[in-house]
């Protein structure tokens, strides 16, 4: 307000002494121009200073707080990616963990088959190995009761037993 006073008291008589003579003369109306724009000036001033100067400040707060939100989600995102890399990084080591135990549980369980099939192998031997003493006997129970058939219809009857015997561990033999 004093600004506008001090304004006016010093154009003031400037006004008071301009006259139109020299204008209708051939003079120039700059002075009297000059005056009204800086009082056109100092009116606008009063009246549109404090909300230009309220307009600007809050600009400048809106663009502040927008560019703090704006910082707030670049650490968060920051943040974020930061999370999603450990994240990662934590996967990974579990997958290779999983791929170490995967492998040494095939190796545990290829072992394991390998017994297993070699216990089985050892039994079917000694399947066999029975199965064929099994048949042995069978084959000389065979051959005995061939022998004795043949001697009980031929004219073997009349051996002693030490032939007789002996005629039968030939055959078994």
């Amino acid at each position: 307000m004093r600004k506008i006073l001090l304004t006016a008291a010093l154009f003031l008589p400037a006004i008071l002494l301009a006259s139109e003579a020299e204008v209708s003369n051939g003079g120039t109306d700059f002075v009297p121009r000059l005056v009204n724009f800086i009082i056109f000036v100092a009116i606008l001033y009063y009246f549109a200073a404090e909300p230009v100067k309220n307009f600007f400040k809050g600009r400048t707060a809106d663009i502040a707080t927008r560019l703090e939100e704006v910082q707030k989600r670049l650490k968060a995102t920051k943040q974020a990616k930061e999370d999603a890399r450990a994240e990662y990084e934590a996967a990974q080591t579990t997958a290779e963990e999983i791929i170490e135990a995967a492998k040494k549980e095939s190796q545990l369980l290829a072992k394991k088959l390998d017994e297993q099939l070699h216990n089985e192998l050892e039994n079917l031997e000694k399947l066999q190995e029975e199965k064929m003493e099994v048949e042995k006997r069978q084959l000389v129970r065979r051959t005995v009761t061939e022998v004795l058939s043949e001697l009980f219809k031929g004219d073997a009857i009349g051996m002693d037993e030490k032939k007789f015997v002996n005629l039968i561990m030939k055959k078994v033999a």
